[in-house]
């Protein structure tokens, strides 16, 4: 039953996320620059939207305020931006002011509905009829941070109409559902893995056995919180979401293509290096207006932002949250590839890597 319910929510999303038509999103020259960006091509793709932005282009406008507020794997051309060239790629031509509204500011001051919503998206407020009035525009993926403000901060009740109107995505069930249930012992990965795991043994998810903590800890917090060991007997669970879930693609499809036999312990390690579930499942289309999900999770840009993600991970002291040999115990070959990109980094040699 439960089974069958998930495909009826996942049916109903795909028949309510259609997308809105934005003003200048046929644009020949935008949608070239859509395809360079998606191709992990930022030193052509983003000076073109920002000269299509300041010419008035409104999609352009939109989908740059977007990846400069949702990119969470920089590309090595933005990280070499100084302060005021990321300004001035990402933002209007400054009139002398000191301060430099988004585009999606302007947009807001030109009365745009989307760009209104967007803006909102971004705000911890509890907001039922913003994620109603995203879902209608199309843009489902925006609802994830007003979601989890709703969850964490709304009432039981709240929490319920959320499921039950379907307003949540998918992979954010188990984080209304941990909010909605009585506390736990690492309560939201408690809820990440029985998510996972079901319509299988999902009573068998239980606090109170130590491999379970552990495996929840990873999958609430990420590398060194809890289990990344395959003894673990919860492990090819989520290994097995990590390399099959529609959320994960980017991970998987990297770790097939640079891994390839040991695509299964780079996938494991870099869900663990991004944050664990709840972090992993935050890649994702910047604007579904003009770049559906499915395409963006399809494309190199996903993929490439997924690796950049893991492979430039901080700890809260500013180091980096794993080493390579501790990387490497895990695998190998991401441990060489996540050394390569630092080495890069660290040389101040950082360079549009075209190899994947």
């Amino acid at each position: 039953m439960i089974r069958i319910l998930l495909v009826v929510w996942v049916f109903s999303l795909g028949l309510m996320s259609q997308a809105m038509a934005l003003p200048g999103a046929s644009d020949p020259d935008f949608r070239k620059a859509v395809a360079l960006w998606l191709d992990d091509d930022d030193r052509h793709s983003l000076p073109e939207l920002a000269r299509l932005a300041e010419d008035g282009n409104v999609a352009a406008r939109l989908l740059l305020s977007r990846i400069e507020r949702t990119d969470r794997g920089p590309s090595p051309y933005v990280r070499t931006l100084s302060d005021q060239q990321r300004l001035a790629l990402f933002r209007p031509r400054s009139d002398g002011g000191r301060f430099h509204p988004s585009w999606l500011m302007v947009e807001m001051q030109k009365k745009n509905a989307l760009a209104r919503m967007l803006q909102m998206a971004g705000r911890p407020q509890v907001d039922v009829e913003l994620i109603r009035g995203l879902r209608d525009a199309g843009e489902l993926q925006a609802t994830d941070h007003p979601t989890r403000i709703a969850a964490l901060y709304g009432t039981h009740g709240l929490r319920q109409l959320l499921l039950d109107e379907k307003l949540v995505l998918p992979e954010l069930v188990p984080y209304v559902l941990y909010n909605r249930l009585a506390p736990e012992p690492r309560g939201d990965g408690i809820a990440a893995l029985r998510w996972i795991v079901q319509p299988r043994t999902p009573d068998l998810v239980s606090p109170d056995d130590p491999e379970t903590l552990s495996m929840a800890g990873l999958l609430a917090l990420g590398f060194g919180y809890g289990s990344l060991s395959p003894d673990n007997r919860w492990y090819k669970y989520v290994e097995n979401w990590v390399l099959r879930s529609e959320a994960a693609r980017p991970v998987a499809d990297f770790c097939q293509r640079s891994c390839g036999s040991d695509k299964k312990a780079c996938a494991m390690t870099m869900l663990a290096l991004t944050g664990g579930y709840y972090e992993v499942i935050r890649l994702d289309s910047p604007l579904e207006s003009v770049i559906g999900q499915e395409r963006f999770l399809a494309s190199k840009r996903a993929r490439q932002s997924a690796f950049r993600r893991a492979a430039m991970a901080r700890s809260e002291t500013d180091d980096w949250l794993a080493t390579i040999p501790e990387i490497a115990r895990h695998s190998v070959c991401l441990a060489n590839q996540v050394d390569a990109h630092r080495a890069l980094f660290e040389a101040g040699d950082l360079k549009q890597d075209e190899s994947q």
